[in-house]
């Protein structure tokens, strides 16, 4: 009998502080974002061409360079990248691993070369195929892909968004953008999936109350941002910031409001 009540109350402790700490279900739903409330600075990508024709793209941060000869030329471990190049307008970059289509990218430019609109598609085998379009306006340069561009379809892509939690998990998603996250809240890295999510990108998450979970952007395991999601107390409310790690004064945010 003495051993029954002490599980008893033992099981009745731990309940207690797991239910401290399991996140409220208010965070589960479809959330809008409110651009008013917001502060973003807009994505500026950097393509530049060398004299010998490599190509170097960089966002601040995930670069990477590809020729547009028309060869599969390696990129990773069982993994290449091809380029076509179909006009002075135009061209088509290719992954693949072990072979088989992972990713495609077309670019294109507007006939005065000063938006350049990128539609990626990413194959899953035995899943859906995905795709995702980034539109930008030139920042510098005349002509041709090189130049500064600035991104100005980051928040469309990102206008609504869904959560699901529950005792263990994470699934953050946003369904315009085809990216989504499934990561667990013991702090592990969860590879973030979609078809504009850069090589390498991972997304951590720990909960630190029923309505905060506190993020960590790396990629290829160094970190690339800090930040937190925070649910208002009635529940209708996301707050999602990030920062630079080391300058948590310097942060963007973005304001979702529950549909």
């Amino acid at each position: 009998m003495r051993n029954a009540w002490f599980r008893w109350v033992v099981f009745c402790a731990l309940a207690t502080t797991l239910g401290c700490r399991a996140p409220s279900p208010d965070w589960n739903g479809t959330w809008k974002l409110n651009l008013s409330k917001s502060s973003y600075q807009r994505l500026v990508v950097t393509i530049s061409i060398s004299a010998d024709g490599e190509y170097l793209y960089d966002d601040g941060g995930w670069s990477f360079t590809f020729r547009c000869d028309g060869k599969d030329r390696p990129i990773a471990k069982n993994r290449t990248q091809g380029c076509v190049k179909g006009s002075a307008t135009t061209l088509d970059l290719t992954r693949k691993e072990n072979g088989a289509k992972t990713n495609t990218y077309h670019w294109e430019l507007s006939a005065d070369e000063k938006v350049l609109t990128a539609i990626a598609t990413a194959f899953r085998p035995g899943g859906p195929v995905t795709t995702s379009r980034i539109v930008a306006s030139r920042i510098s340069g005349s002509k041709g892909f090189a130049g500064q561009w600035r991104d100005t379809s980051y928040l469309q892509r990102r206008a609504e968004m869904t959560l699901r939690v529950d005792s263990q998990t994470l699934h953050l998603s946003y369904p315009s953008a085809g990216q989504y996250v499934d990561a667990s809240f013991d702090g592990v890295d969860a590879a973030v999936q979609g078809p504009h999510a850069p090589d390498g990108i991972t997304y951590s998450v720990r909960l630190v109350g029923q309505r905060e979970i506190h993020t960590l952007t790396k990629r290829n395991g160094k970190a690339l941002t800090q930040g937190s999601l925070e649910l208002s107390k009635d529940g209708s409310v996301v707050t999602i910031s990030w920062w630079k790690p080391g300058q948590p004064t310097d942060k963007g945010t973005l304001v979702y409001e529950k549909k």
